[in-house]
């Protein structure tokens, strides 16, 4: 099992958060493949030098191409990620999102839905691109998952990365 850990990797918490998440994916199974493109050192590492746009597209596509589950940490709305999760539509691979804003929170108040209603600027919510989350309610052949595979708690991503993991090996 190959997996693509898709990540915004430009500031420390985002690169903690992806490398805590790969941590215990590869704790639960030491033997796994998971490719962190702010591991790979050539294309990533900002202190070495140039890396040219075409190098990071064949680099990660490589690695793309031969995964699959792609994880998508889609706090940032990474362009890249975005582009990542096309890609991995396209190929019929499982996609699994998080979303950690703390506006994504309360939903179940309320006092938030009546003062929207009254003036829509008043929005508690965070809005999230429907076409990129609907990555993780269907496959490309339409088939909707009985469970989306989105999540704005890291725990409940990786339970289910690692269930999907030990039911697909």
């Amino acid at each position: 099992m190959k997996v693509y850990l898709g990540c915004d990797l430009f500031t420390e918490g985002q690169r903690w958060q992806a490398k805590e998440i790969q941590e215990k994916i590869e704790k639960e199974f030491p033997e796994i493949d998971l490719y962190n493109p702010a591991d790979n050192e050539d294309i990533n590492d900002k202190s070495k030098g140039f890396a040219a746009n075409y190098e990071i597209l064949l680099a990660d596509y490589d690695r793309l191409k031969k995964s699959d589950i792609l994880i998508g940490l889609m706090d940032t709305k990474d362009l890249g990620l975005a582009a990542e999760m096309g890609i991995a539509f396209e190929r019929g691979m499982a996609i699994f999102q998080l979303y950690t804003d703390i506006r994504l929170e309360g939903n179940e108040k309320d006092d938030k839905f009546n003062e929207m209603k009254n003036d829509i600027f008043q929005n508690d919510f965070l809005y999230i691109n429907k076409l990129v989350t609907g990555l993780s309610y269907a496959d490309k052949k339409g088939n909707i998952f009985e469970k989306p595979r989105i999540y704005h708690k890291k725990e409940d991503l990786i339970k289910d990365v690692i269930s999907y993991i030990k039911e697909n090996k």
